[in-house]
């Protein structure tokens, strides 16, 4: 069998709506991990990045008509799942005979309605893709494998859907092979500014699972809440084979929450001392996690920057959002991190439920005081599943007739969610003058030309800049 791993076709306009000149390409760790696992198991398999290598809808065309795939596999996000429902159909049209198969967090959170929304899809794999998606072409290669024992499928049976939901998680990521990060042009991967010091630069993820109960997130219905470790003998490898093989300099730690066991992470720490790894990374990480000591250890292990989701300057906005940290908390884990000199970026949401146009300022002027090297404003966005679509019901401001490219994150063209308390308009008005008061602040200017250390720095933050002029 042929399969094909497809990043849908979606527009750049679409992707980072008034930031498109900033763009970044993030490399699909999902995709490659479940590729990477499938070509070690001996299936064919190729990765499409439709996305980085910009294809328009003749030229996918003819590469998939060219290459005659047995099944194609499609990621899935919210703001974009309409555009993997156009790609899918278009390659039933292609290749009426292949299977499409849908994975990813919005099929995993909304299987039934992904497949009535999508006739062209055949399956939806959810949660993990690894192993069940090697069960699913077992069964269409005809090898003894029933569908009713795959966990975490969903599929047709005549007109009824059938649920298996994903019981299960992979609970030794050691299993998986080394990422093949030669299956994709690697060198087109050049991600977002905010993401990188030096290049090339590329993301790693060294745990799954969430224990967090964040009110606005769905990573734990993806990977579950048990939190599982790659072994520190793993991660080392893979550090040096992205340093020796593709010449890394820079690495980004994914994982949402760094520093979740920090006994886990000295150990690497000090590994990648010890084994004079010198790269420049990144991580994002809760505030309720650092303190002067792991802080001293990852400015010495290589870390450059930090972000934070300190999210509101209203303590009452924290608890709603079931954030466990306190305002204290946020503005003292930034005060740490600059003391142990690197840098962070840290994260708000303006006019959650609740929130009062005073309350939203609040933020604003925290972020100011704060002043982080870099600071990312949005607008509540209720996700499919999440608590936080639930308290919007509850607060009022729910949006009818929501299209799911309202869902977006950098484009707040049309809301899916208008606090009642403040009104459409004047939310758009504070995202405005969140970003003017914040990078108009002389300070917080001042603060990054002094850490311009080099010509690709300087090139990084004038990216930003015309960004933000754009914005």
């Amino acid at each position: 069998m042929k399969i094909l791993l497809l990043q849908p076709l979606v527009p750049p306009k679409v992707l980072w709506g008034k930031f498109e000149k900033a763009e970044g390409f993030v490399i699909p760790i999902g995709l490659l991990s479940v590729a990477s696992f499938l070509k070690y198991k001996g299936y064919e398999v190729c990765i499409m990045d439709s996305q980085v290598e910009r294809l328009t809808e003749d030229a996918l065309t003819i590469y998939i008509r060219d290459n005659d795939f047995d099944v194609v596999g499609l990621s899935t996000f919210t703001n974009t799942i309409t555009y993997s429902y156009f790609t899918a159909k278009l390659c039933k049209q292609i290749l009426p005979k292949c299977k499409i198969v849908l994975g990813g967090v919005h099929a995993t959170i909304l299987p039934q309605r992904t497949l009535e929304e999508c006739p062209e899809a055949d399956y939806i794999v959810m949660g993990e893709g690894e192993y069940r998606m090697e069960g699913l072409l077992q069964y269409l290669c005809g090898q003894n494998k029933e569908l009713k024992d795959i966990d975490g499928l969903a599929y047709r049976q005549g007109q009824e859907i059938i649920l298996q939901p994903p019981n299960q998680v992979i609970e030794n990521l050691d299993e998986l092979p080394l990422p093949d990060y030669g299956m994709l042009k690697i060198e087109k991967y050049i991600p977002h500014p905010s993401q990188y010091k030096m290049l090339p630069n590329y993301p790693i993820i060294i745990q799954r699972g969430c224990p967090y109960f964040c009110a606005f997130c769905s990573a734990h219905v993806v990977q579950g809440r048990k939190v599982r470790f790659k072994s520190v003998d793993r991660i080392i490898a893979e550090l040096r084979m992205l340093k020796e093989r593709y010449g890394a300099r820079g690495i980004y730690f994914q994982d949402s929450t760094f520093l979740i066991k920090k006994d886990y992470i000295k150990e690497l720490l000090n590994r990648m001392i010890e084994e004079k790894m010198n790269l420049a990374w990144a991580c994002n990480t809760r505030v309720n996690t650092v303190d002067e000591e792991i802080l001293s250890l990852m400015k010495k292990a290589g870390c450059w920057m930090i972000d934070y989701g300190i999210e509101s300057g209203n303590q009452k906005s924290l608890d709603l959002m079931k954030k466990g940290v306190t305002v204290g908390q946020n503005a003292r884990a930034v005060q740490l991190t600059r003391a142990a000199h690197i840098a962070t970026i840290c994260s708000y949401i303006l006019c959650l439920p609740g929130e009062s146009y005073e309350d939203a300022l609040n933020t604003i002027n925290l972020a100011i005081k704060l002043k982080s090297q870099m600071a990312l404003f949005f607008l509540p966005i209720p996700y499919p599943g999440t608590e936080l679509e639930f308290i919007c019901q509850k607060y009022g401001g729910l949006q009818n007739n929501i299209k799911w490219e309202d869902y977006g994150s950098l484009n707040f063209s049309h809301l899916a969610y208008v606090n009642p308390l403040i009104g459409k308009e004047r939310m758009k008005e504070l995202l405005d003058l969140a970003n003017r008061k914040y990078y108009a602040n002389p300070m917080i200017i001042i603060r990054n030309i002094l850490s311009i250390r080099s010509l690709s720095n300087l090139k990084k933050y004038l990216s930003v800049f015309r960004a933000l002029v754009r914005f």
